[in-house]
């Protein structure tokens, strides 16, 4: 096998990319190359084990320029930054109200930052304001702590050295006018005459949380994972997979901010960003849950499925209790509870009432840090359903003792979904993650006319109700090679030339889920067809036609659904290995 290597004319091991690229490590001069589209944001786990966003900074000019006016005041460039440049402001009042604002029309959950440093006067306040609300917040730049509230979900004020602040404030919205930030004399006081303080790099961006700060100029900046941009995930390993998923939409409106109207509290109550642990995300965004009735605590969310079968998965982080668990329903005397042992990591019991629902699946999963994602899935349910989250004493049990608590993070509703994908944020209304799309469209250096070979290595990450397409080559029937898992777990070949099928290689039904680790591997030339999955032979046909296909895709065909799975290896080889070749190759 020492020359496997060498035989072969393409080999991917995702690990470089760029926006709209995914690069191959052969051929080194870029002919292997695959395009990568995907018209949305999307989050992968990165290699700290982390959840990663899209990042944002939604102002213009955030270092303060003419995108900016500055009421009853005036601004003096060239002071000395928090970060060791001359690139701080000096905002000085000329009369009482003085400030420095931007208009903005952004939506939902929204946190305004800056940096910031005592002058003449000590205190500053940032200004959320639009249609129905006016959310302030207090910041004492002399002493670093947080002031007078006036219906901020959230603040921070954290010391970065230098006598510098960088002050935080949240906003549930809906729509945002104006970011706003005030020199104030004291903790609710705005009345300077000619006092001054010092800002610098100031930031708007979606979420509970200011992340790292992002220059802008004349326009919005947005960074991380965003359109176009690929995802290599780090989750389950250390060696990144090539996430690619089918386009799902999450439902729940308010997938971090417990506090909101979105979500109904019964019985319990909610610390937004608490700072007793970080959230998946690696960050203090994550909600406490408190229960102060001893019958079931919860939050619920109420969503138009459009269907009658769905997904919904959270984050959770015990407490003082070992069991959270989840409730699906129809709003009125039928429903399933779904129970989650998260000092084990283990699915626990699964009861329902009334009719109509069934399960269909419960997972569990480690992300670390004492958080895990847990998963239910459905189906026979309502079109329009209630779900829900609660912390409970033990398996089955719907109460809980006052007082008690546990953690939550990243709620989720995925409407005719068997299972879940990855996390999509959502900060006031739903959001859809569209589909991912990895192709080459000019193989003639690297496919060879009517012979070849294939290995694709993965994990089944989804199973959508069409199945799975991990590997496509060609692009319509008259010269095709596929290789799909069915949802009962059918692991088939298939070859077409001329429009017909000349092969179909297939493991039996139950051979592989969701979930499961693969490593397949295929070989064809004209009357020779061959098939291994995880060092076995699935099936070899002595007749047919060899098709040469024109192009190459990880993952779907020609329909949305068949995206679906993360792939750590992909070789081409324009010759006909041999079997011994290709049951090496797909051991285990």
């Amino acid at each position: 096998m020492s020359n496997i290597y060498d035989k072969s004319s393409l080999v991917l091991i995702p690990s470089g990319t760029k926006t709209g690229k995914v690069y191959s490590q052969k051929p080194v001069s870029g002919d292997g190359d695959f395009t990568f589209t995907r018209s949305s944001a999307a989050t992968r786990v990165n290699e700290d084990g982390n959840i990663e966003k899209e990042t944002q900074n939604l102002l213009l000019q955030s270092n303060f320029s003419s995108s900016w006016s500055a009421p009853v005041a005036t601004m003096t460039g060239g002071q000395n930054g928090y970060d060791g440049s001359s690139d701080a402001w000096l905002l000085s009042a000329t009369a009482n109200f003085a400030r420095i604002e931007q208009t903005n029309s952004s939506n939902g959950v929204v946190t305004l930052s800056v940096y910031a440093k005592a002058g003449t006067a000590d205190w500053i306040m940032l200004r959320l304001t639009g249609s129905g609300f006016n959310d302030q917040q207090y910041f004492d730049l002399a002493n670093g702590t947080i002031g007078i509230n006036r219906g901020c979900i959230a603040a921070d004020i954290e010391d970065v050295g230098g006598g510098w602040y960088r002050c935080s404030a949240t906003t549930s919205g809906p729509t945002l006018q104006y970011a706003i930030m005030y020199i104030a004399l004291a903790d609710g006081n705005l009345s300077p005459t000619n006092e001054n303080i010092y800002i610098q790099d100031a930031q708007l961006e979606q979420g509970l949380v200011a992340r790292d700060y992002i220059e802008t100029t004349t326009t919005a900046v947005e960074g991380g994972i965003t359109d176009n941009v690929p995802r290599l995930d780090y989750t389950d390993s250390s060696c990144p997979a090539l996430l690619l998923e089918p386009q799902r939409t999450n439902l729940v409106t308010q997938s971090e901010y417990y506090g909101g109207s979105d979500w109904s509290r019964t019985r319990c109550g909610f610390v937004t960003n608490t700072s007793e642990t970080l959230s998946p995300e690696g960050l203090y965004n994550a909600s406490k849950m408190l229960s102060i009735d001893a019958s079931e605590s919860y939050a619920q969310d109420n969503v138009t499925l459009g269907s009658t079968s769905g997904t919904f998965t959270f984050f959770a982080k015990k407490g003082d209790l070992d069991y959270c668990h989840a409730l699906v329903w129809d709003i009125s005397a039928n429903g399933r509870r779904q129970w989650f042992n998260l000092a084990t990591g283990a699915v626990g019991t699964t009861t329902n009432f009334g009719s109509g629902y069934t399960k269909v699946d419960a997972t569990i999963e480690d992300y670390g840090n004492g958080w895990y994602r847990c998963s239910f899935s459905w189906s026979g349910g309502n079109t329009t359903s209630g779900v829900r989250i609660n912390i409970s004493s033990g398996d089955g049990v719907i109460g809980s003792p006052i007082n008690s608590y546990g953690y939550f993070y990243g709620a989720q509703c995925e409407a005719s979904a068997s299972y879940a994908t990855s996390y999509i944020p959502t900060y006031g209304s739903s959001v859809s993650r569209v589909k991912d799309d990895c192709t080459l469209s000019d193989v003639s250096n690297v496919i060879a006319d009517s012979k070849g070979s294939f290995y694709i290595e993965g994990n089944l990450s989804t199973s959508d109700t069409s199945g799975v397409i991990v590997l496509t080559a060609g692009a319509n029937t008259q010269d095709l090679f596929y290789i799909f898992i069915t949802t009962a777990g059918v692991l088939l070949c298939e070859w077409f030339d001329g429009g017909n099928l000349q092969a179909r290689l297939q493991a039996p039904a139950g051979s592989i889920s969701v979930g499961d680790s693969f490593k397949i591997a295929v070989a064809y030339q004209d009357n020779d067809f061959v098939a291994y999955w995880n060092g076995t032979q699935i099936g070899t046909d002595s007749s047919g036609t060899a098709p040469t296909p024109t192009l190459l895709r990880i993952g779907k065909y020609n329909v949305d659904n068949y995206t679906g799975g993360s792939y750590t290896n992909v070789m081409v080889f324009p010759t006909r290995l041999s079997n011994e070749e290709l049951a090496a190759l797909t051991t285990i």
